[in-house]
């Protein structure tokens, strides 16, 4: 068994054959990362020849040849095999200060505890405290078990939809009822999901921005998805996804439901005339009930086609998928086009093709790990809850102070910065 410096090739054909890899433990996260000015090294044990434990490592310079380096959500490694974790760090330590590193952060992507949907502890659960305490014994400080949505850092809550070997109807009636009928209300009005080609961003850039103003945020800005595109679409990992209403199609299907109902009456009168039950009477009020919210609906959507045009954009988002999973990284909706269910619509798009693609879970991301409603994400996470899916809390944040001296120092000089600021 050595540590020993990876090739690019070598870390990128083992990190995509790790069972349990991520899109942040990858070379095209390294390339990400480059752009920013970083210094990237691949690093692992091998054994025979074999690799059997690795990560990237990016390494930001702060000052003079000091730098600050990250493994992007953690190592790719057994955290349960004590021996193995504890080899691996303590060489990773060396090969760090040999670099000038200061400290060293990872934010490893394993849970920690199992919980139920509404974030309660679930008795006699699945649980990794041991990994926590084996970090903590090597060295490591623990930044909290921390909740809420912090925008500069990954969330440490997230949501995810197990397939466990389903089919797309399966899967679907296994949903709550209320996400059941928004997935067959998109399909009954025909929202086209299509993914945009790299001269077409603009279009996901307006929804997303649309979102951050509604929603009082600020997101990435058009090179960083630009890049994105660029990098993870050389392997096919990321699809950008924008749906749109063809409001010539909504209207046909408003205006086939609006026969439906006439004809029912109609059927309803030439069979019973005048002489109608109790029963038929409110078969009839009902589809006159039917008739007044469809005339409603026909004439909202010719005055919309009138002054929109026939094609209505109505959501985007950014889909990873890499590995084992699919997972959203940004969505957003125009807020006048809520009622169509759009989004929806995209993450059914995606999560058949994971079927196909044989893929594990669905990664919805982040939440807060607040689940009451006075949650600031309340809403967003009764969305996902309609997916019937599974809370993951994950072990948090670690940092490894390489150099004691210089990180004093580094701390010192960053908090002068920010009160000058």
């Amino acid at each position: 068994m050595k540590f020993t410096e990876l090739t690019e090739q070598e870390f990128d054909a083992f990190a995509q054959a790790y069972p349990k890899n991520n899109l942040w433990q990858s070379t095209e996260m390294a390339q990400m990362h480059k752009l920013r000015g970083n210094t990237i090294y691949y690093v692992g044990i091998k054994d025979n020849d074999t690799i059997t434990a690795g990560a990237m490592i990016s390494c930001r310079p702060v000052f003079r040849q000091y730098c600050m380096a990250s493994a992007p959500r953690g190592f790719l490694i057994d955290y349960k095999d004590q021996s193995l974790l504890t080899y691996f760090n303590n060489e990773l330590v060396r090969f760090l200060k040999k670099r000038h590193c200061i400290r060293l952060r990872i934010d490893p992507y394993i849970g920690y505890v199992q919980r139920d949907l509404d974030g309660n502890e679930v008795p006699g659960g699945w649980q990794n405290k041991d990994v926590y305490h084996t970090l903590i014994s090597l060295g490591y400080t623990h930044e909290g078990f921390t909740r809420g949505i912090d925008m500069a850092q990954e969330p440490r809550w997230m949501y995810t939809i197990p397939y466990q070997g389903q089919t797309a109807d399966q899967l679907l009636h296994s949903f709550e009822r209320k996400t059941i009928r928004s997935i067959q209300k998109t399909e009954k009005y025909q929202i086209e999901v299509r993914e945009l080609p790299y001269e077409e961003l603009d279009l996901f850039m307006n929804v997303i921005k649309s979102t951050e103003e509604r929603r009082h945020f600020t997101g990435r800005d058009k090179t960083y998805y630009e890049n994105l595109y660029k990098v993870y679409s050389a392997h096919d990992h990321i699809k950008f996804l924008y749906t749109e209403l063809f409001v010539d199609r909504y209207l046909n299907d408003l205006e086939n439901d609006l026969a439906k109902q006439k004809q029912i009456i109609a059927d309803v009168k030439a069979k019973h005339g005048d002489a109608l039950s109790k029963k038929m009477r409110t078969k009839i009020h009902l589809a006159e009930e039917q008739i007044d919210g469809l005339n409603k609906k026909i004439a909202e959507a010719k005055q919309l086609q009138a002054e929109k045009g026939n094609a209505i954009p109505l959501a985007a988002g950014v889909f990873f998928t890499y590995g084992r999973e699919t997972l959203c990284l940004m969505s957003g909706v125009y807020e006048e086009y809520m009622k169509f269910a759009s989004p929806y619509a995209m993450h059914w798009y995606m999560m058949k093709k994971d079927i196909e693609a044989h893929r594990e879970r669905y990664n919805l991301y982040g939440i807060s790990g607040e689940f009451g409603e006075q949650a600031d994400d309340y809403g967003v996470y009764l969305f996902k809850k309609g997916f019937n899916g599974e809370v993951i809390e994950l072990i948090g944040v670690f940092d490894y102070v390489l150099n004691p001296f210089m990180n004093t120092m580094y701390e010192k000089m960053r908090r002068i910065k920010h009160h000058n600021d």
